[in-house]
């Protein structure tokens, strides 16, 4: 009998399909939120209407700027972490979707 055991991992397109579990994360200043899991999506608000809000995924040198009072904005990504740049006084909020991918599983930035 074999002792292989199947997991999901990056190519495996079924984890992105079903629905993520999901985690939500809001404040007022900066943050980094560290995923235990993949990420298959990032829904992030802004809602104040002074201050703007800056993501960096995975320790990137370059960030997403989202502008004051903005819609929604829904990001398909890949990540294990979120640093949230607060400039100004903003109260932002970040719903993401995870997968059932473990986070060691994406190679380090």
């Amino acid at each position: 009998m074999s002792a292989f055991q199947y997991k999901s991992g990056l190519g495996n397109s079924a984890a992105y399909q079903v629905s993520g579990y999901p985690q939500v994360n809001s404040g007022t200043g900066g943050e980094i939120i560290n995923y235990d899991y993949v990420t298959s999506e990032i829904t992030v608000l802004n809602a104040n209407s002074s201050g703007r809000v800056t993501l960096y995924f995975d320790g990137a040198a370059e960030g997403l700027k989202i502008p004051a009072a903005c819609c929604a904005t829904t990001l398909i990504i890949k990540c294990r972490q979120v640093e949230v740049v607060a400039t100004g006084s903003p109260t932002w909020s970040i719903c993401a979707s995870l997968t059932t991918i473990d986070k060691s599983a994406l190679p380090e930035p």
